[in-house]
């Protein structure tokens, strides 16, 4: 079959690779739609050291089960599944949630994943697909997931003020879930112009360009100008100093800031301001089975417009320029969404 390997950064060819087959208690998915995360890309430049070469990237994916091995739960060959790709390998029982697990790992960084045609996984991952939901928005799952999660562990009250920093894909995935757990303003930062007019079409209130690198704007004041002393809750979606330091700016004493972004594994704050103005600041990392589960039903049931942000569909063939585009920064598409 065919499948982008990895082979260091700044090389993924499309290439043969022997099929995948079961083993026991997996099943083998027949990949129908494949999205690329901002963590693949990183991945691929070799910046995030989170990938090994060798590796099939690609966890946020859905398919058709075409093979399964012994005790798979009654999974048929043809049943239409959402893949979770977090899964544990712990013995016994594990007294954390899956994503907060020691044992945890993820399908695409750790095992093979889903920029090929087919892929083992194993049965409990699984999620049957609602007739509903169509093979893009199934695509989209795995990020909303993560939205749902951060969302859900943050203090957003009604009609609360909220920054998204960062209008990549989880960043306006986390604008649409504070909107549905009731936000009221919502103000949307970032670089790219089609980004934030993106944002602005997905319901953002407004929207402020940072401008260019080496002469960047004072997005914090601006926010703080704009709400009175800062939002009541900052998301941030990008994963490094400058855009973290951003968040504790945005936000008002004795606010809420939660950290999606992983991208830099350190970072430089303003602890003090953090301290005296008594912030609460928390990580958000990946999610657990019921925010998988409320991924599932929010797009099968359209209860968030997440169609715009699906801006290109390719085949698994243009996946090496594709990546190539995002991490050169040529391209700004929300999101781009691989059928194998």
């Amino acid at each position: 079959m065919r499948a982008l390997i990895y082979r260091g950064p700044w090389k993924m060819p499309l290439e043969a690779l022997e099929e995948p087959r079961p083993a026991k208690g997996q099943v083998v998915v027949e990949v129908q739609a494949a999205g690329i995360c901002g963590s693949d890309v990183h991945g691929f430049t070799g910046k995030s050291g989170r990938r090994t070469p060798g590796i099939v990237m690609g966890h946020e994916f859905a398919g058709t089960i075409s093979e399964v091995g012994a005790e798979t739960g009654g999974y048929q060959v043809g049943d239409e599944v959402v893949v979770m790709p977090l899964f544990t390998v712990a013995e016994g029982a594990d007294p954390y949630p899956i994503n907060m697990s020691p044992h945890r790992r993820l399908t695409g960084m750790n095992e093979h994943g889903a920029y090929a045609e087919r892929v083992a996984v194993r049965a409990s991952q699984l999620f049957r697909k609602p007739e509903a939901l169509n093979w893009q928005r199934a695509a989209l799952c795995e990020p909303l997931a993560v939205t749902l999660h951060a969302a859900r562990i943050t203090p957003v009250n009604p009609m609360d003020k909220v920054a998204i920093i960062g209008a990549g894909p989880i960043g306006l995935l986390a604008m649409l879930c504070a909107r549905l757990k009731g936000a009221g303003t919502i103000i949307v930062t970032d670089r790219s112009a089609h980004r934030l007019e993106l944002a602005e079409e997905l319901g953002a209130d407004a929207v402020i360009n940072a401008g260019p690198e080496d002469a960047p704007v004072d997005t914090a004041a601006a926010i703080r100008e704009m709400t009175g002393g800062g939002v009541d809750t900052a998301f941030e979606a990008v994963g490094i100093s400058p855009t973290a330091q951003q968040s504790v700016e945005s936000t008002r004493n004795g606010g809420n800031i939660t950290w999606i972004g992983n991208n830099a594994r350190m970072i430089e704050v303003d602890m003090q301001s953090i301290v005296t103005r008594e912030m609460s600041v928390r990580g958000s990392y990946g999610f657990d089975e019921s925010d998988f589960a409320a991924a599932i039903e929010v797009l099968a049931t359209g209860r968030l417009n997440v169609d715009p942000l699906v801006e290109k569909i390719a085949p698994l063939e243009e996946g090496p320029e594709l990546f190539r585009s995002l991490a050169e920064g040529a391209c700004e598409l929300a999101k781009i969404i691989l059928k194998p």
